[in-house]
């Protein structure tokens, strides 16, 4: 299976290493990461990922299309045509079209998503409406070959229930079980119905922040 994961600086790392992780126990598979440049892409924890491959070099006929997302690197992205063209072209032909987080909203803006159900961070997932979507808010959203996940750790809920669904669900036990994912929330504040309106305030305030434009 091969993979094309869309790399951009200031990305959020877990969106990308969550399904990745999971996805790289299925046999035969190869992950090209691609960014304009080949190279050390800054994510937004300051952590670099190697981009594999340029626009230019990247599978053109990928099985599956990946798209992780972020805060205002995402907005940022929406604005820039060459990224567009190629998540469109690559995600026409691609037998799977996939995401995680903000990364739907970049799928939405190459029209990827016109009349497809999609998840989406629940700060963001309302701005899927602008692209002709319907916002899902479940924790992994399958509607035909559009395959998306909601924010950042859903990632990994997300690369396991793929897996099941493409290599069956034998496979996506014996997966969630050599990740031993069994998670425990210290807090069960990880959606906005299991949070308090205080909690709900301060983290809305903390996403609005970081969706505004730096400095």
């Amino acid at each position: 299976m091969k993979i094309v994961a869309l790399l951009y600086p200031q990305m959020t790392l877990l969106d990308l290493v969550g399904p990745m992780q999971v996805w790289s126990f299925l046999p035969g598979t190869e992950i090209q990461y691609v960014w304009r440049d080949k190279g050390p892409v800054i994510t937004d924890c300051g952590l670099p990922v190697v981009a594999t491959h340029d626009f230019s070099d990247a599978a053109s006929d990928p099985d599956v299309l990946f798209v992780g997302g972020g805060a205002y690197a995402t907005l940022a992205l929406l604005g820039q045509p060459d990224v567009l063209a190629f998540v469109a072209a690559r995600g026409e032909r691609a037998k799977w079209v996939t995401s995680v987080c903000t990364g739907s909203l970049i799928l939405g803006a190459a029209g990827l998503l016109r009349g497809y159900r999609a998840a989406c961070h629940w700060g963001a997932r309302e701005q899927l409406t602008n692209f002709g979507a319907t916002p899902s808010g479940e924790r992994v959203c399958i509607d035909g070959n559009r395959l998306s996940g909601g924010g950042i750790t859903s990632g990994i809920d997300f690369g396991l229930k793929v897996a099941g669904h493409w290599a069956g669900e034998d496979t996506g036990r014996v997966l969630e079980l050599i990740l031993e994912y069994a998670p425990e929330p210290p807090f069960g504040t990880g959606r906005p119905e299991l949070a308090d309106a205080a909690t709900r305030d301060r983290a809305g305030s903390m996403l609005a922040a970081a969706m505004a434009a730096p400095g």
